[in-house]
C-alpha cells in the first residue's frame, strides 16, 4: 500500500507514475486526498473538543473547591455534550479511514521511474535478459 504521505506530497509524480501502469489507477488520487482532507478536518475538530473539554475539567475542579456546585453541575454537562460530541467524530474518522485504506489497497504499487510510458508490453523497450532466457538468445 502507498503512503498517504507519498501521495499528499508528491501528487503529481504520484499520478505520474500510476498512468505509466496504463491502469487509469490515477483517478483514485483525488478521492484518496478527499478522503484524507476530510478525516484531517475531522481529526482537527477532535482535538480542539478534546481540548476543550480539558480545560473545562480543569475548571470543574476549580469551582467544586470554591463550593460553587451548580455553576460545576452546568460544567459537567458541557463536558459530557463534548464526550458526545467527541465519541461522534471518532466514529466518523474510523468510517473515513475505512473508505480511504479501501482506496488506497486497489492502488498499485508505483512503478520504477525508468519504466517507459505505454499502452501495451510491445512499447516495452527490453533493457537486458537474465537467465534462461539470456543462454537461449545467445
Amino acid at each position: 500500500m502507498l503512503d498517504i504521505k507519498l501521495i499528499r506530497e508528491k501528487t503529481d509524480y504520484v499520478r505520474e507514475r500510476l498512468a505509466a501502469r496504463g491502469g487509469k489507477d490515477e483517478a483514485r488520487i483525488d478521492q484518496i486526498l478527499a478522503l484524507d482532507e476530510q478525516r484531517r478536518k475531522v481529526l482537527a475538530e477532535v482535538e480542539q473538543l478534546k481540548a476543550g473539554r480539558n480545560r473545562v475539567s480543569k475548571e470543574i475542579g476549580a469551582l467544586m473547591a470554591q463550593k460553587k456546585a451548580a455553576e460545576a453541575e452546568a460544567k459537567k454537562t458541557e463536558t459530557r455534550q463534548m464526550g458526545e460530541r467527541i465519541a461522534e467524530l471518532d466514529k466518523q474518522i474510523a468510517r473515513v479511514e475505512e473508505q480511504c485504506v479501501a482506496f488506497m489497497l486497489q492502488l498499485p504499487n508505483l512503478p520504477h521511474a525508468s519504466v517507459a510510458l505505454g499502452k501495451s508490453a510491445a512499447e516495452n523497450v527490453e533493457q537486458r535478459v537474465w537467465g534462461e532466457n539470456a543462454r537461449r538468445a545467445v
